[in-house]
């Protein structure tokens, strides 16, 4: 898996500097001497002794146990969210906030992710359940609750149900009112109080779970339905929400939605996830959808989108067991795994300077030549005892690409204007086709494919790898690359061999752009016993049924492309958009030249660019090679100029970084005529 590099706010995940981090949002660096003072605050807490001890033993906790200890162990648990993932180097922070005054067996093992979900939705007031009927004790528990609350006060993923749960408790305090409903009222009022009247629509909105667990559910899915879309239409072969969300309720044994969650969900959508649930329950394999979920995100990851993917993982979390608990309260799922998660994201994100060499690949290399297998059903071609075997071996899917910033890069290219015109508003086409789809529009079926004509060395390589990036970053194409192919790589010499090729190519092309150079030279204008009308009708074939998965561009001079796309009448209608990319002007070329010369590290003296100004052609001869043609001249230049340095008695770093105008070759060999296609060309 290819590495890409953390975005700034998320960077400390690969240091190892202590850090909390709730998943869904900015993992929180933790000050330096912070635990020593919190452990001072917590006991200072403690011992305070307004809310008293346990007078009995519950669940692993003694009799004696400050009330106080067990309530800050709520707070941290619940203050990162509902149900919150907690990770980073600190993924027990509740319990080690609490560390002097927890049961040894309630510790928890090592993982690098823990979820913490509610039993009851009543939890903040766990002190005033404790206070009994005292009224002066509930009071001093109302007070003791904010005093809590200040422990987290710097821990910055908190802050929102922090300061929304202080909010309540101060208003409830400085509410004569409520102060004495709070003080007398039975305590299972008081709860119905909190979960039906108290709070306001901001306070419900980041704490749901006060107003009980179909509550609950309908806040997890309705933002789990947000997130999935978003990231969905970024990714290819991805399940809608309400797929997932059949998933989920098979992969926990379900074979239909509780009533509660038919109720949230409203009729119309309860019953499209029914429907699907029962027409795949037969089927449903758990082990396969989290596996096949697992790698759709990943190639979220891969696309960059890590927030995103974050805010997912947690979203599916907080609605997976919401539903596994309903009507009741939230339990463990079967949701996707959030410790192969954690690696994915440590996997993509963590950058190696190389990677590790195999010495067995390469003594295999060494010793062995690949051999060609018949294919069954076919004889094998006999060769004469001096003929040499084609040594041909399955090449390897090249590596995604670094997205980067394709666009910016484009812009930096030196003329091209109306092509770079052209691409931006391919670039505008998608976006506004996403749009459209999320408004509900139908899909246009446009077809992406491209045509490129123009000379040589005239950048269409260049900006067909940097389309084929701008794809991938808004999600059309999965993975970005180029592969770059001509007729020999598409064309076989036998019966049985073209069409292959051309589906072994496509599959290399998966996900990115496949690139045909001298595209014309598949269909020869002379020749009607050839290979490539067949390449041809297989490549049209695997366009319309891969139509969005791979992006084809043909590209060749422009009176043999026109031809090439009047040679099959399937051809002209899968590429409806020609780009044509003029011959570059002589300032342009010389541009180019200055760039060439500073990457590698040269300087150009004063008359090197007259006299490289003089060797370009008026007019430009028929297959002119633009950048290739600059480039000739420059690494001619840099060859006469090495000659003349090594000859130097004592060159300086200045002789030896300096091209002079008696470097520049007095002329080049004008360029044969190009060739015209053939059979075997």
């Amino acid at each position: 898996m290819p590495s890409l590099a953390l975005p700034e706010h998320l960077a400390v995940l690969q240091s190892t500097r202590p850090h909390l981090d709730v998943i869904g949002s900015t993992p929180w660096p933790l000050p330096d001497g912070w635990w020593d003072t919190t452990r001072a605050h917590v006991q200072a807490l403690v011992d305070d002794e307004r809310v008293g001890r346990r007078e009995t033993a519950w669940n692993d906790w003694p009799v004696g146990t400050p009330h106080m200890a067990i309530y800050l162990l709520v707070l941290g648990e619940r203050l990162g969210g509902w149900s919150a993932l907690l990770s980073g180097t600190e993924p027990t922070f509740p319990q080690k906030v609490i560390a002097d005054h927890l049961p040894p067996v309630s510790r928890l093992g090592e993982s690098p992710v823990y979820r913490y979900f509610p039993s009851a939705t009543d939890w903040p007031l766990r002190l005033l359940d404790h206070a009994g009927r005292d009224p002066e004790a509930r009071l001093d528990a109302l007070e003791a609750s904010v005093d809590a609350l200040a422990v987290f006060d710097d821990v910055e993923p908190f802050a929102a149900r922090r300061d929304a749960l202080r909010g309540i408790f101060e208003r409830v305090m400085d509410d004569r009112e409520l102060r004495r409903l709070h003080a007398f009222s039975p305590y299972a009022d008081l709860a119905r109080l909190w979960r039906q009247d108290l709070l306001t629509d901001d306070e419900r909105a980041v704490l749901p779970e006060l107003g009980g667990w179909a509550d609950t559910f309908s806040w997890s899915v309705a933002g789990f339905t947000v997130v999935h879309d978003h990231l969905a239409s970024m990714l290819e072969r991805s399940q809608t929400s309400d797929q997932v969300l059949a998933s989920i309720a098979l992969a926990d044994g379900r074979t239909a939605l509780p009533a509660a969650a038919a109720v949230a969900l409203g009729r119309e959508r309860a019953d499209a996830v029914n429907a699907d649930m029962a027409d795949r329950q037969a089927s449903f394999d758990k082990q396969v959808w989290l596996s096949s979920t697992r790698d759709w995100v990943a190639r979220g990851l891969l696309r960059g989108e890590i927030d995103v993917c974050r805010t997912w993982l947690a979203s599916t979390s907080q609605t997976a067991v919401s539903l596994a608990g309903l009507p009741g309260a939230p339990v463990a799922s079967a949701s996707p795994s959030l410790v192969d998660f954690i690696q994915d994201v440590e996997e993509t994100y963590t950058a190696r300077s190389s990677r590790a060499r195999n010495p067995l690949l390469e003594d295999f290399a060494r010793r062995v030549k690949p051999v060609r297998h018949p294919v069954p059903g076919r004889p094998m071609r006999l060769r004469d005892s001096d003929e040499t075997e084609d040594e041909e071996t399955d090449d390897l899917l090249p590596d995604a690409v670094e997205i980067g910033d394709p666009q910016g890069e484009l812009a930096r290219l030196v003329g091209l204007e109306p092509v770079k015109v052209q691409v931006r508003r391919l670039e505008a086409e998608a976006r506004a086709d996403q749009l459209r789809a999320e408004a509900g529009m139908p899909d246009s079926g446009r077809s992406r494919h491209l045509v490129f004509t123009g000379n040589p060395g005239t950048a269409k390589t260049t900006v067909a790898r940097l389309l084929a990036r701008t794809y991938a970053q808004l999600g059309l194409l999965s993975r970005g690359h180029l592969v770059e192919v001509s007729r020999m790589d598409l064309v076989g010499e036998y019966i049985g061999q073209t069409a292959p090729k051309v589906r072994k190519v496509f599959e290399k092309a998966s996900g990115g752009v496949l690139f045909i150079d001298e595209a014309y030279a598949l269909m020869p204008a002379d020749s009607h016993r050839d290979f490539g009308a067949e390449a041809v009708a297989t490549l049209i074939k695997l366009m319309e049924d891969r139509r969005d998965e791979v992006v084809v561009v043909v590209a060749g001079y422009p009176a043999e492309m026109h031809r090439f796309l009047q040679s099959n009448p399937g051809v002209a209608s899968r590429f409806p958009k020609t780009l044509v990319f003029d011959d570059y002007s002589d300032d342009e070329l010389l541009t180019i030249l200055r760039g060439m010369a500073t990457e590698q590290g040269f300087v150009l003296a004063d008359g090197v660019e007259d006299r490289i100004r003089a060797l370009l052609p008026h007019p430009r001869p028929a297959g002119f090679g633009n950048g290739r043609f600059v480039r000739n001249v420059f690494e001619e230049a840099a060859s006469i100029q090495a000659e003349r340095v090594v000859a130097l008695d004592a060159p300086t770093p200045q002789d030896i970084r300096t091209i002079t105008p008696q470097d520049v070759p007095g002329d080049l060999p004008v360029a044969p005529e190009r060739p015209r296609p053939g059979m075997y060309l």
